[in-house]
């Protein structure tokens, strides 16, 4: 059975190892730097259109998305494993601030005008999502805004159904209109579900082709699919705001 626990997560994430190996683990392909990227870029427009004063993000790993973003105000990375904070505070420096603490008990009141999380909220089951989702909206200003990804299911459940083995730690995946209700019953407004990897068929395929072979033609593939017009694809980067 899939890890979803909040006990079991911190574990499989406890460790230097484990953090000094994450960048390379998860994003060594072209296919995972697509989507990396895009998670980058999303982030990048939305704070610069934004100029949120106040920014946290939960579980920010080594900060491969913090180091990215355009400084607007204060960050605060809120981080429960040492090992990551070893690794993602010497890459940020001083435009983030650091503190060792738990996403389920933020120690904040409500000052923050973004705060967002990827590859954090989608492994929890419901209870613990929607405990999750109170504890952000609960240090969101009126108005402020919350971002997160999620996994379509239409998509990924084929592919997770043909290698259980791969998927080591749970991942809730989901139709759209489940996600929207989901994020409504929590008191946030969805507002934009952005699709990543929108051609993931034939993206994959390039990959498994082209990539060992010839990666810049692997590159352009992937690259040049992803421009293309989709409103679905693997994952979504889903922007909220505080209702």
């Amino acid at each position: 059975m899939s890890l979803a626990s909040e006990a079991e997560l911190q574990e499989a994430y406890r460790g230097d190892m484990v953090a000094a190996r994450y960048m390379d683990a998860r994003f060594d392909s072209e296919l995972h730097r697509l989507l990396y990227d895009r998670q980058v870029a999303a982030l990048q427009r939305f704070i610069t259109r934004l100029r949120p004063q106040k920014i946290l993000e939960i579980a920010p790993g080594p900060a491969r998305l913090t180091r990215h973003i355009p400084p607007t105000g204060l960050v605060v990375c809120l981080e429960y494993n040492e090992g990551m904070i070893s690794e993602g505070r010497p890459v940020c420096g001083e435009r983030a601030l650091w503190i060792r603490g738990n996403g389920f008990q933020l120690p904040f009141g409500q000052c923050f005008d973004l705060v967002y999380s990827f590859r954090f909220v989608r492994h929890f089951h419901r209870k613990d999502r929607e405990r999750l989702y109170a504890a952000s909206r609960q240090v969101l200003n009126p108005n402020g805004y919350f971002v997160m990804d999620a996994v379509n299911a239409r998509v990924s459940k084929p592919l997770r159904e043909a290698h259980p083995e791969e998927y080591l730690i749970y991942d809730k995946l989901y139709r759209s209109d489940e996600l929207r209700r989901e994020l409504i019953d929590a008191r946030l407004e969805p507002l934009e579900f952005l699709p990543v990897q929108k051609y993931f068929r034939w993206q994959y395929r390039s990959q498994l082709v082209l990539g060992p072979r010839a990666s810049w033609a692997n590159r352009l593939v992937i690259r040049a699919l992803e421009r293309l017009p989709r409103m679905d694809g693997l994952e979504w980067i889903v922007i909220c705001r505080r209702a």
